[in-house]
């Protein structure tokens, strides 16, 4: 069995697990506890208002087999965070965004017939000569910063042409990495290869690059390698607020509104040193308790 198709099965153990159902809700909620829903995240919940507390629950009861919590202490020590921040950060997404059961066993397949010389591309356009463009010149400095800098350049060259061939219009990931067509995001924290590319020189990990798709893709499924992904996006964010001169160590609310959100520096720089949550990170402070019970 190669190691891909592994890494692959790993999550599928996680992700497959039996689940128990919760009561399920009679009407969208117009709070998380002490905070208001604001009326457009009202009406994005509606549609999964019932499914919510079964997915909770199903997360709760995967977390409590294997090895999982021990892993997300352990790692959390290595990156000097609570593990509260890694744990609000995996629940949300299991709870609110993604069931991704039935996703994740397509990409499976898709990852067992295919998993070698995966290559990234803007359509028909390889990867390597968009970022060869002029408009990303100017891309420079560590991985953070040379790919959120790709990232917001995108826009300005979606739908152009490039020898010929016309770039898609959609966003960077969506455009250049999902070679498979299956999904933008994967794995325990719904992390997409762009994030894993980011967060390169921030993990504890070696180094990768967008010429190595295969080892993208199992940075962000391997469930061991994907919470030092996880881990890397919350310090970011910490750092990035300590910068204007806000602790936001002990506020997981917030690390998970910022894991929910992105452009952690950008957010800090406009939040006048007064963070808020979203409803992502409301979920996570009116589940603190929970939280913190599973972690002891």
């Amino acid at each position: 069995m190669s190691r891909a198709f592994a890494v692959v099965l790993l999550a599928l153990t996680f992700l497959c697990a039996p689940a128990s159902a919760w009561a399920q809700a009679n009407s969208a909620p117009t709070t998380y506890g002490k905070h208001a829903l604001p009326q457009a995240t009202q009406e994005r919940l509606k549609a999964t208002r019932t499914t919510i507390p079964i997915k909770m629950r199903r997360t709760l009861d995967v977390l409590r087999q294997g090895q999982l919590l021990s892993k997300i202490k352990r790692t959390a020590a290595a990156y000097g965070i609570d593990p509260i921040h890694i744990l609000g950060a995996i629940v949300g997404e299991h709870a609110l965004n993604y069931d991704i059961r039935d996703n994740l066993q397509q990409v499976a397949l898709q990852f067992a017939r295919r998993m070698q010389n995966v290559e990234f591309s803007c359509g028909q356009v390889s990867l390597e000569r968009v970022l060869a463009m002029p408009e990303f010149k100017q891309c420079r400095g560590n991985s953070n910063a040379y790919w959120t800098c790709v990232e917001s350049n995108w826009s300005k060259v979606r739908g152009k042409s490039v020898d010929g061939v016309r770039l898609p219009r959609r966003n960077l990931t969506e455009s250049c990495f999902n070679p498979f067509a299956t999904g933008q995001t994967y794995g325990l924290g719904q992390l997409s290869p762009v994030t894993a590319l980011k967060m390169s020189d921030t993990t504890k990990l070696p180094p990768i690059t967008y010429k190595d798709a295969d080892r993208v893709y199992e940075r962000i499924i391997d469930p061991d390698e994907s919470l030092n992904v996880i881990a890397a996006v919350i310090v970011d964010a910490i750092q990035a607020y300590r910068a204007v001169g806000v602790d936001i160590s002990d506020k997981p609310g917030i690390t998970a509104t910022l894991y929910n959100l992105g452009n952690p520096r950008e957010r800090a720089r406009r939040s006048r040193g007064r963070p808020k949550v979203n409803y992502y990170g409301a979920f996570v402070e009116d589940h603190i308790d929970t939280l913190r019970d599973l972690l002891n």
